[in-house]
């Protein structure tokens, strides 16, 4: 993936991060001048010095006395001088995507995928497995048979520069047994897992944990968010219906990291005139079930989320995606109908593990959806489709630590 416009010049910060995900060692200890150049040069590319110094509000000596700082350390490099102006040649500096290197795991119910991000924002490599369900066992093996996979391509002095291991899970995910398919003992050897305390021993790395949901939504907030929302609700459609929040350019997690956790709403379903919670109205796997039932394969969905290879062609399971897309769509406006009215947003933004124009067709469905809604006394933000798609958790695992040292 190539590093596309980040909106935020002030990304979550490090003490966030530690306050509600933890890591298992010291961060690199950035000023926060030093993190606002980064990121500037992050959201915008590369900039000469005298601009670096005009949008960060610091004098012209203490801008070059940082970025010098910065250029030793290898984070950010000079490029050619920009000729053809008035005076001296500016010359433009920009990140040294070789500067720091992101670990990220992304635990999933149906598979493990693991990212190596540079410091600019891109993919070096990614590594999949499918699992039936996720053991802790499998867990370890993978990660540190990954690990050693995605770094082979890294010279050794690269490889001191990788900042940590991000995780990207959901949180008690012992408590879905039924939705996971899973045996009750196997998900339960989830509770007693130290996850952090665990990899860190594997991989003697920092290890920093997030809901699967809002390290997609950092993904979206760095790399994706064309319409440059300050507020947002982040909606992620995967195996489980997830979200995140931002607010003021900011990553809001909450006290205990689940703010925008959307999937425990309590939902009444018209269907069947009971409540439940969102998760069992919106997420992929209800999808799954209503494929196998039909005699398809319903694994096929996670085996190339992004082309669902095999099974647009066949016209049952289109009339099964459109009777999904119809109620999870119901699901997700409610949703957005108490976003906007508790937080006043700009916008919701609608990503997830399918194609792109099943997502598209998602995101007209939900708005559909809120044609009829009462909107009386709310000010109503638009809805978008997310630009990041099927790896945002893995991305947005990666970019952690990331965050932690340089955002």
């Amino acid at each position: 993936m190539t590093k596309s416009h980040e909106h935020s010049v002030s990304s979550q910060s490090a003490s966030e991060i530690d306050s509600h995900h933890g890591a298992t060692a010291l961060l690199d200890n950035r000023t926060q001048n030093e993190r606002d150049i980064l990121t500037l040069i992050r959201h915008d590319g590369a900039i000469p010095k005298a601009d670096i110094a005009q949008r960060t509000g610091l004098s012209a000596q203490s801008a070059t006395v940082i970025i010098k700082k910065l250029e030793s350390e290898a984070l950010v490099k000079r490029l050619p001088p920009v000729r053809g102006g008035v005076g001296q040649p500016k010359v433009p500096f920009g990140l040294n995507a070789d500067g720091a290197f992101g670990l990220g795991l992304k635990i999933g119910r149906r598979s493990f995928d693991m990212t190596l991000l540079d410091l600019a924002g891109n993919v070096k490599a990614s590594l999949h497995e499918k699992v039936a369900y996720p053991t802790v066992d499998h867990l370890l093996s993978f990660t540190q048979r990954g690990v050693s996979v995605l770094t082979q391509q890294l010279s050794n002095e690269q490889r001191t520069r990788i900042r940590g291991l991000g995780i990207a899970m959901p949180f008690e995910i012992w408590n879905w047994v039924e939705e996971a398919g899973a045996p009750a003992a196997a998900l339960e050897a989830w509770k007693n897992l130290d996850i952090q305390t665990a990899l860190f021993e594997l991989l003697d790395l920092p290890i920093y944990v997030s809901n699967d949901a809002t390290a997609a939504c950092s993904a979206e907030m760095a790399f994706g968010n064309p319409h440059r929302f300050n507020h947002f609700l982040y909606v992620f459609v995967g195996t489980f219906l997830g979200g995140g929040l931002v607010i003021n350019n900011q990553l809001f997690t909450g006290k205990s990291g689940n703010a925008g956790a959307i999937g425990s709403l309590p939902f009444l379903s018209n269907a069947h005139n009971q409540q439940q919670q969102l998760i069992t109205q919106s997420s992929l796997y209800l999808l799954e079930k209503q494929l196998n039932d039909a005699g398809l394969d319903g694994n096929k969905l996670y085996e190339a989320p992004e082309h669902w290879s095999g099974l647009k062609t066949n016209p049952e399971f289109m009339r099964i995606v459109q009777v999904w897309m119809e109620q999870a769509a119901q699901g997700i406006a409610f949703a957005t109908h108490c976003a906007f009215s508790m937080l006043d947003l700009d916008g919701i933004i609608i990503d997830g593990a399918m194609p792109q124009n099943i997502k598209h067709e998602l995101v007209t469905c939900v708005q559909n959806a809120l044609k009829d809604a009462d909107f009386r006394g709310i000010t109503q933000g638009s809805i978008s489709a997310g630009n990041v798609g099927s790896k945002a958790q893995s991305i947005g695992s990666a970019n952690l630590s990331l965050i932690a040292n340089y955002y």
